[in-house]
């Protein structure tokens, strides 16, 4: 497993400027897991689970795979396929 570190931000695997759409799947603390969400180019992400941190609270996108991204608050999507 690879955990992030000065030269591998995780800030290089976070979804911006998405929308949230489609019903709600669950509620985590105060914030409702939509079933998907879609980025400014239209591209859709379906929720994949929650991203883990390691010993010291970082994000570890290791265990990321090529297709899976983060979506605060600690959400994992995966692309859909075209």
């Amino acid at each position: 497993m690879m955990t992030i570190s000065a030269r591998f931000p995780f800030e290089y695997f976070i979804l911006n400027d998405i929308v949230r759409e489609g019903p709600i799947l669950c509620k985590i603390g105060p914030n409702l897991v939509r079933e998907w969400v879609r980025d400014g180019d239209g591209q859709t992400y379906r929720f994949a689970g929650l991203a883990l941190r390691d010993s010291n609270g970082r994000l570890n996108v290791g265990v990321l795979r090529s297709n899976e991204w983060i979506v605060t608050p600690d959400l994992i999507y995966a692309r859909e396929a075209i």
